[in-house]
């Protein structure tokens, strides 16, 4: 990129012009090193010009040109505001302005690593390394006292008779419900949501699909999507909490998300998490140096804004 001189010919723009009249020419003349023009109070670097014409794509003297109307807005700010607004929305763009470099930072660092793709997949599972699943209801003589087992199965086959004729997940809640186990044993009958053969859980919301927190026992979890059509009734099921029976409500395919676009398809995210990594990094850097203070009545002052969500 052409580097910009110490000293260099300006457009000095003035603010001031009135009614209908044409805007003063600009003018051109010397300035202190490093600045490439001024309008009004504002000064504008030649590092600024050099920062817009690498994010435009542009020339220097339109760089130059876009750089000044920022400037121009912000003399204009400056005039219009009160100090306290100028200079709030002054620190903002200077914060936006480091944030755009962490990022621009980032993406210099190189293109994502396989360890940084994998912790994404890992958390967005859902999406992009999904196994098919099942969505089921379920009946469930309750045990988990091994010397009941046997007394357990046997309730667990009257159960599967039971409820053998059910044709809905309504009506196999329902049959599950009346009937009434012996020796003491509890059954559960609920529907549940969509489990993959490991036992990872996920549930249907607008647009897609949700993970859910938990786990399944993965024995349930294999018994559950052995099932193929829906309707279809399980044998008889053992799991860590007893014995089962299970119908098969609706499968969900695969969504496995092929490993050669992962990197063009993640690298947003990925240059966003390393930028949000280096601005948590600087800002632990920078609060030992920084007093920070709060006033006294920061609540009474702030009580008017209404926050969406807040208790």
């Amino acid at each position: 990129m052409t580097r910009l001189g110490s000293f260099v010919p300006v457009l000095l723009f003035a603010l001031g012009c009135s009614g209908r009249s044409a805007p003063p020419a600009p003018t051109t003349s010397a300035l202190p090193a490093g600045v490439a023009a001024r309008a009004g109070s504002q000064l504008v670097s030649a590092d600024t010009v050099e920062r817009v014409a690498a994010a435009r794509g542009v020339a220097p003297r339109a760089a130059a040109a876009l750089a000044i109307s920022d400037a121009l807005f912000a003399e204009g700010a400056r005039a219009k505001l009160s100090l306290g607004s100028a200079r709030s929305i002054e620190r903002a763009a200077q914060a936006r302005g480091l944030l755009e470099q962490l990022l621009r930072d980032a993406a210099r660092s190189g293109p994502p690593t396989p360890a940084e793709l994998a912790e994404i997949v890992h958390e967005r599972w859902v999406d992009l390394d999904r196994p098919a699943a099942a969505r089921t209801t379920h009946a469930v003589v309750l045990n988990d006292k091994p010397d009941r087992d046997a007394a357990a199965h046997l309730q667990g086959e009257k159960l599967a008779q039971a409820v053998r004729g059910a044709t809905t997940d309504e009506e196999l809640i329902k049959l599950a419900k009346d009937f009434k186990p012996d020796d003491g044993f509890e059954v559960r009958a609920e529907q549940l949501p969509f489990v993959t053969p490991d036992g990872r859980l996920f549930q249907r919301v607008e647009g897609g699909f949700k993970a859910r927190p938990g786990a399944f026992d993965t024995d349930f979890a294999r018994g559950a999507n052995a099932l193929q059509q829906p309707g279809e009734l399980s044998p008889l099921v053992k799991s860590s909490f007893g014995y089962h029976v299970i119908r098969l409500d609706e499968r969900a395919p695969s969504a496995i998300a092929p490993s050669a676009d992962l990197a063009e398809r993640l690298a947003p995210e990925v240059m966003a998490r390393r930028a949000g990594r280096a601005r948590r990094e600087l800002l632990e850097k920078l609060r030992p140096a920084a007093a920070i203070q709060l006033e006294r009545a920061v609540d009474d002052l702030v009580g008017r804004v209404s926050v969406t969500g807040a208790p």
